[in-house]
């Protein structure tokens, strides 16, 4: 959709448009049987006023799906395991009135319901993070104790344990793994 490299190293999910739906998957399936580490940094924007947020996903549908406004790109893919970076305050999706970090399952990002899995936190300190700077982020899966977290500036922020493999992918664990942002009628870069 409205995703494009903006350079070698820097994807671009949005712009400062409202309607905006962007995506980047890898093209190789990732085998979660497998342990993993993916060191990012994630530009949230700078308009505290803005919307709509970030998410990093684990998903088997294609390469070719996203979504926009409130569904931060990944509403609706199932299966899926999503890390959602939420800059908007959704009153109908049951988000704090914060920036706030949450794991959700299969493409619903209300956490009112039992596909979120983890959180909603807020960043530490309850910081604004669309604050024009680049946010670093480790997230981690360990297949063996089947524990996934995300660290944030090197302090972990989430976690989950359960076993992602049976208990959301049917057992099959290969994976298309990306990042998806949206606007609504708000917007940030």
């Amino acid at each position: 959709n409205d995703a494009f490299f903006d350079n070698d190293t820097i994807i671009q999910l949005t712009g400062a448009l409202n309607g905006q739906s962007g995506s980047a998957w890898h093209m190789n399936q990732l085998d979660i049987s497998s342990s993993f580490n993916f060191n990012i940094s994630l530009f949230l924007g700078c308009n505290n006023s803005g919307a709509d947020g970030i998410a990093f996903s684990l998903q088997q549908v294609s390469t070719a799906v996203g979504s926009s406004g409130g569904g931060l790109g990944y509403a609706g893919i199932s299966p899926a395991f999503t890390v959602e970076f939420d800059t908007y305050f959704n009153k109908d999706h049951s988000d704090p009135s914060y920036d706030h970090i949450a794991i959700n399952a299969n493409g619903d990002n209300n956490h009112s319901s039992a596909n979120n899995l983890s959180g909603p936190l807020s960043f530490p300190n309850f910081i604004n993070i669309e604050d024009c700077n680049w946010h670093d982020f480790i997230i981690s899966w360990d297949a063996n104790s089947q524990i996934f977290s995300v660290e944030y500036e090197g302090d972990q922020l989430l976690n989950y344990q359960g076993d992602i493999v049976n208990d959301i992918f049917f057992g099959n664990p290969n994976v298309f793994w990306g990042f998806t942002g949206s606007t609504g009628a708000l917007n940030n870069l």
